[in-house]
């Protein structure tokens, strides 16, 4: 028996449909069962290399770094040379100190709270949250951790191109973070020895006075 084109047709957009929906579904366990993880996070503090692909200039910078974390919601970013700079990432905003000054941007600047809010959620939140600006797909989940990469939804205003990050197999210790930007600029962190749960200053998660 033969069938027509418009049966074959309708057949396949089903599959597609289907195929799509089994993947969706695997991607929103993949994400619950991370945000399952990072209920009992409170404090992250992990050293890193961070590898900058810079293509225009033909160069590749590499600084070595320390980020803490202390939910719901500080993040501290220090880099060391060649860019000798240290970020402070909370509910006031951007602050910044260098070898050459600091400064603040408050939260309410253009897109800066939405970039908070991103890098808190990806290094220690929900990643369910991320969905309303990105596109989140599954790319690799087995025992030695899980791999997710994220892209940005048509109207997010981002320099960012594509994200990748990698999980450790407890879903809470990173390993790798990777970003493009614009065509072919690279950023790539990748993460030493993690600990998790220790005690943080209070004072270190703040900006300095002046900042």
């Amino acid at each position: 028996m033969r069938l027509s084109r418009r049966v074959l047709l309708c057949a396949g957009l089903a599959f597609g449909i289907e195929a799509e929906v089994r993947a969706s579904d695997a991607e929103d366990r993949v994400l619950a069962r991370i945000a399952a993880a990072r209920v009992t996070l409170r404090t992250l503090r992990v050293p890193f290399v961070q590898v900058r692909t810079i293509v225009l200039l033909a160069t590749e910078v590499r600084s070595r770094g320390m980020l803490t974390l202390v939910r719901p919601e500080r993040i501290r970013w220090e880099l060391g040379p060649p860019d000798n700079v240290t970020f402070w990432l909370g509910p006031e905003g951007l602050s910044f100190r260098g070898v050459h000054g600091g400064g603040r941007v408050p939260r309410t600047t253009a897109r800066l709270g939405d970039a908070l809010d991103d890098l808190r959620d990806l290094l220690g939140g929900d990643l369910t949250q991320l969905r309303g600006r990105w596109q989140i797909d599954g790319m690799r989940d087995d025992s030695a951790g899980v791999e997710l990469e994220a892209t940005p939804r048509d109207g997010t205003r981002s320099p960012i191109r594509r994200l990748r990050l990698a999980l450790a197999s407890d879903l809470i210790r990173p390993k790798t973070v990777q970003w493009l930007e614009g065509a072919r600029d690279e950023t790539v962190l990748e993460f030493g020895t993690c600990l998790v749960n220790a005690p943080v200053a209070e004072p270190e998660m703040l900006p300095p006075a002046g900042s």
